[in-house]
């Protein structure tokens, strides 16, 4: 579970079960402050936190060892609204000893099998509103 709390124009505090705090904003121009991250943003924070876990995770399975690890994830908005993703691009950036092959794979499996972001995002799930 997550907790949104207003905290001043259209500035939140996003809180989880474990009481981990970030900021969630917009641009000054809209009515925020220009202080946290966009809520698009932290979709493709999503993305490529679970999509790492998973890479690095199987790889160390088998056997690779990794020194360094980054993903940069961008999005192509589409210009009407609701600016949905249209294409989201993640590049990936892995040092270390591990095999090639083990690394394309774990990216397939992540993608296609395990990757519960890219599960949500292919299939909307049902949304249930509570007043």
């Amino acid at each position: 579970m997550v907790k949104l709390t207003l905290t001043k124009g259209l500035q939140f505090i996003a809180e989880d079960a474990r009481n981990n705090r970030i900021v969630v904003d917009t641009n000054t121009e809209f009515g925020g402050f220009d202080q946290g991250f966009r809520p698009m943003d932290l979709l493709l924070v999503s993305l490529a936190g679970c999509m790492g876990m998973d890479i690095v995770g199987i790889l160390q399975k088998k056997g690779g060892k990794i020194g360094a690890f980054s993903i940069d994830v961008e999005g192509a908005k589409a210009d009407d609204h609701p600016h949905k993703f249209t294409k989201i691009t993640v590049k990936f950036k892995c040092e270390g000893d591990y095999r090639r092959e083990d690394l394309l794979r774990s990216f397939e499996l992540s993608r296609d099998k395990y990757c519960s972001v890219i599960g949500t995002l292919s299939d909307k799930p049902e949304l249930k509103f509570v007043v």
